[in-house]
């Protein structure tokens, strides 16, 4: 059972929310998370993809490189402390699209900041996985993905035998606000920091800010005869599991934001595998999830404090791109917390002010 006062309190245990409460509690501070283990948590259906160069442009983000060592080094030391590996490096295949993709490979080459990343480029007849790839490809460096059900029960699980975690709903009139912390679920602190997802939008203190909710549907299958030995990225993307299933996604939806999946997002998903591999493969699909990623339009996330209410405090909007960027967020917010640092001046939410 949590302590009834505690430093901070911590709204939702997904990845943002789990690896926030990691940094706090080893900095020494009281930390209680509350989560009703919602479905519709990102996290849970996501798939952890570490992927460093965004979009059909193949950009790669100034922050890029402390991203990739801040996920290096957490990722490392929760396998150390739960003893087994969430972070399974694999290399990208990514197969252009068009002709113009292939002319943006060949500049980032030319890019030092970008050409460690990249291989040389390949055609059509000479791509190392026995998909169609009609415009050739590239193969891209220091990729993976993250075990996310398996990391997020770990931490769960160490969360609770810590005496810091709190399972249950949290509505935002059970929520009050003083000069010198909050009250909440029974509890005292400091702050509270919401880590909630999409549910941003319904919250009263944070919904101005410009999160772009986008619904994303995934498929787990068997492929008879296929395990890639790449996470393939095209028109979709293709992930091979550890138990021998491949994950393909994703679809957008930015209207109809529920939690269901959908027969089209099915359909839509199947047919691009069947574009991507050849018929001969037989597939059976095995598990179709939904969820509602919390992205945001400038494609940066929300971190900072509420300008009249200073103990509410936000920790949100990674979008697409958390299992990359939420480590180095969470270091840079903690210290933050603990040593007013600077927040990063693209994350933080007084851009908006």
């Amino acid at each position: 059972m949590p302590d009834t006062q505690v430093d901070t309190l911590i709204l939702g245990q997904g990845l943002a929310g789990s690896l926030l409460a990691w940094e706090l509690i080893h900095a020494g501070h009281r930390v209680c998370v509350i989560d009703d283990a919602h479905r519709s948590s990102s996290t849970k259906v996501a798939a952890g993809l570490i992927n460093p160069l965004a979009g059909m442009r193949f950009n790669r983000r100034p922050q890029a490189e402390d991203w990739l060592r801040a996920g290096d080094h957490c990722y490392a030391k929760l396998a150390e402390r739960f003893n087994r590996g969430f972070l399974h490096p694999l290399p990208m295949l990514r197969l252009f699209r068009s002709a113009q993709q292939r002319r943006f490979h060949a500049r980032r080459l030319e890019d030092p900041a970008s050409a460690d990343l990249l291989s040389d480029a390949f055609g059509p007849a000479h791509c190392p996985e026995p998909v169609h790839a009609p415009e050739g490809g590239f193969v891209q460096k220091r990729t993976g993905y993250i075990d996310l059900p398996a990391l997020l029960a770990a931490l769960r699980q160490w969360l609770h035998e810590s005496g810091s975690l709190l399972e249950t709903g949290l509505s935002y009139d059970e929520i009050e606000t003083d000069a010198t912390g909050v009250n909440a679920a029974g509890l005292r602190a400091k702050r509270l920091i919401f880590c909630e997802g999409a549910r941003l939008r319904f919250n009263p203190w944070f919904r101005q800010l410009p999160l772009a909710p986008d619904k994303g549907e995934i498929l787990n299958l068997r492929v008879a005869g296929w395990q890639p030995r790449h996470i393939i990225n095209g028109a979709h993307w293709v992930v091979p599991l550890q138990n021998g299933e491949v994950r393909l996604g994703a679809t957008h939806e930015h209207r109809l934001l529920d939690n269901g999946t959908t027969e089209a997002a099915r359909k839509t998903l199947i047919a691009g595998l069947d574009a991507l591999l050849p018929s001969a493969y037989a597939k059976q699909v095995t598990r179709h999830q939904a969820g509602i990623r919390p992205a945001t339009r400038d494609r940066y996330p929300l971190l900072g404090r509420h300008s009249e209410q200073p103990a509410l405090w936000v920790f949100n909007g990674f979008g697409a791109h958390g299992s990359l960027v939420i480590p180095w967020y969470a270091q840079r917010f903690c210290a933050h917390l603990l040593h007013a640092d600077a927040l990063p001046p693209e994350a933080d939410i007084r851009r908006f002010q």
